[in-house]
């Protein structure tokens, strides 16, 4: 992939988190449509960047009539924000994401990297990244469908409302993994799966109330 690709792939598990993936979607199409995208690789002025950010999530800018239809995006102002200080963290020092992945020994080491250095990334969003991109399949992405999952197959002793650490989400991914192998499938296309069964399921429960 290419560093434009690989950016975008980041920029879009930035504004997945905590967001339907409708809304994400939508924002996502108005920063390419803006050319946003291209442009963080190059990028002279940080703070005019998330500027304009800003206004393409947001919808304020010449186009915002024609956004009106579209998903609302609910958090733009932090996602902007995140996203400028993920821009600046990545390319300021002529770095970038690939390099990143060519500097780190094993995934854990990676996905520990993009949590404690990129904004908008904890564990979660940069498993999403990992996996999106092929970096490994021996990762898991624990959302709130997984852990639900989880829950109803007996994975977990307990309802788990939040994964607040590197180190639990670890071990609840050592067993999704564990899980996943035995029934004879890599964890990155198993966790898809459960996540695409697990938000039709409740999505039809919600309709049938």
């Amino acid at each position: 992939m290419s560093e434009e690709e690989l950016w975008r792939d980041l920029i879009a598990c930035i504004l997945g988190s905590r967001v339907r993936f409708e809304a994400a979607h939508s924002a996502m199409e108005r920063l390419e449509k803006a050319g946003l995208v291209s442009r963080a690789l190059h990028i002279a002025e940080y703070g005019e960047y998330e500027q304009d950010v800003l206004c393409a999530l947001s919808g304020n800018n010449e186009a915002r009539g024609s956004l009106r239809s579209r998903k609302h995006y609910p958090f733009s102002k932090m996602r902007a924000r995140q996203i400028r200080l993920a821009a600046e963290a990545l390319y300021s020092n002529g770095g970038g994401i690939r390099c990143l992945l060519k500097n780190t020994c094993d995934v854990r080491e990676t996905r520990r990297r993009l949590a404690m250095n990129v904004a908008g990334l904890g564990p979660k969003q940069s498993s999403l990244f990992l996996r999106n991109i092929g970096y490994a399949a021996d990762i898991a992405v624990l959302d709130v469908h997984i852990i639900t999952y989880m829950e109803w197959v007996g994975l977990t002793p307990s309802s788990i409302r939040a994964v607040r650490t590197i180190r639990q989400y670890e071990t609840l991914e050592d067993v999704f993994i564990r899980h996943s192998y035995s029934l004879g499938f890599p964890p990155n296309l198993f966790d898809l799966a459960v996540w695409i069964v697990v938000r039709v399921v409740k999505k039809e429960n919600m309709q049938c109330r």
